[in-house]
């Protein structure tokens, strides 16, 4: 029972604190969130020295969105599996890299730029590749696993 009444102390607690960074936000940056994600909710706020930070989840997708004070959305970070790349990113992807597996991706959005940055995975090897819009790609890193 002690262990009961510790957790939801717990969670309570961490609600409190996820709520009182929606009070922090200014009321340009909440009007343009709700613009954007009318039906977003559970979102957690964070302020920051020169942005305030929204996390939440939308249509299954984790998302980050960083705006400045004027309610502007500064960058967008969206963490998904391969269902949700663009067609065009998966066919140049199966093209160069037919023997790997995707793992995961991380998009970022900056203005009108995108990369998507795609960890694969082979039998003896992580890669990440990072890919823009037009599906140009580049290595950026690459492991060998432990045998």
């Amino acid at each position: 029972m002690k262990k009961y009444l510790i957790a939801v102390a717990s969670i309570t607690l961490c609600c409190i604190v996820l709520n009182s960074y929606a009070t922090d936000v200014n009321e340009k940056v909440l009007n343009s969130f709700k613009q954007t994600f009318p039906n977003v909710h559970n979102v957690s706020w964070q302020s920051l020295s020169r942005k305030y930070v929204a996390q939440f989840e939308l249509n299954g997708v984790r998302t980050v969105v960083n705006y400045d004070f004027d309610g502007n959305i500064t960058e967008a970070i969206r963490y998904y599996m391969e269902e949700n790349l663009p067609m065009n990113i998966v066919l140049k992807l199966k093209k160069q890299f037919p023997d790997q597996k995707v793992f995961g991706i991380t998009e970022v959005t900056a203005g009108d730029n995108v990369e998507y940055y795609i960890k694969l995975e082979s039998e003896k090897n992580w890669t990440t590749v990072r890919m823009d819009n037009d599906g140009s790609s580049e290595i950026v890193e690459k492991y060998e696993k432990q045998q």
